[in-house]
């Protein structure tokens, strides 16, 4: 497989880019999967993501075309933290390019890959269900915090105290929908070393001595 591409220098990513990250997944999953070699432009991923999410109050009803670059990097550091292909090679202009490197030999990657076979961690970080893969139900920030709140208020004492330090990763994950028992366990688990880094990725973080994209996840904590 292609090496890994780098992030963009001083981008954070939001919580908007997640949402809008996880919200393309399946359409792009759906093009990689057709049974004739396709891409998808700009404008129909928008357009296909949006059918899905018809009657939600989704970011993606708001998102426009031209300014998909930093939510689709949001989606190939996903991807690439857990050694998947890059979708995001499927996606073109309006000339039917892409500019990221080895574009074609990526794309086929992504075309052979398995999809239904992911770690169901990896759609919890995109905030889709792995059982019945439908998209978690968002929060809003300030619910989030009510959230995060309660559920620290309650079972606090059970966690490393180091826990406090990532307060803005756990609000993050919980206006993408995930349970705060499944975040704050995740959180936990690695903190403590008990779980390989790849536990992190439910809630978007990456270890903090990561020298590389590539040494995310654990060879003993890889997707098989």
């Amino acid at each position: 497989m292609p090496h890994d591409i780098p992030p963009t220098d001083g981008r954070n990513s939001t919580p908007i880019d997640h949402a809008i990250a996880g919200a393309v997944y399946p359409v792009l999953v759906a093009v990689a999967g057709a049974q004739a070699a396709r891409t998808i432009t700009f404008e129909n991923l928008v357009l296909d993501a949006r059918q899905l999410l018809t009657g939600q109050e989704h970011p993606i009803h708001a998102q426009i075309a031209t300014s998909m670059g930093r939510r689709l990097e949001v989606l190939r550091g996903h991807t690439q933290a857990y050694r998947y292909p890059d979708l995001t090679t499927l996606v073109v202009n309006k000339k039917g390019e892409n500019p990221l490197p080895d574009v074609f030999v990526r794309q086929a990657h992504a075309r052979a890959f398995d999809w239904s076979s992911v770690d169901p961690r990896f759609l919890a970080g995109l905030g889709i269900d792995a059982d019945t893969g439908e998209h978690l139900q968002r929060r809003s920030e300030e619910e989030a915090k009510n959230v995060m709140a309660a559920h620290w208020r309650d079972h606090g004492k059970s966690y490393s105290p180091d826990m406090t330090r990532h307060r803005s990763a756990i609000i993050r994950a919980l206006m993408l929908g995930n349970d705060p028992a499944d975040v704050f366990a995740a959180i936990d688990r690695w903190l403590r070393g008990q779980d390989g880094p790849v536990s992190a990725q439910v809630i978007g973080m990456r270890p903090a001595k990561a020298s590389s994209t590539a040494s995310v996840v654990a060879p003993a904590h890889r997707p098989r």
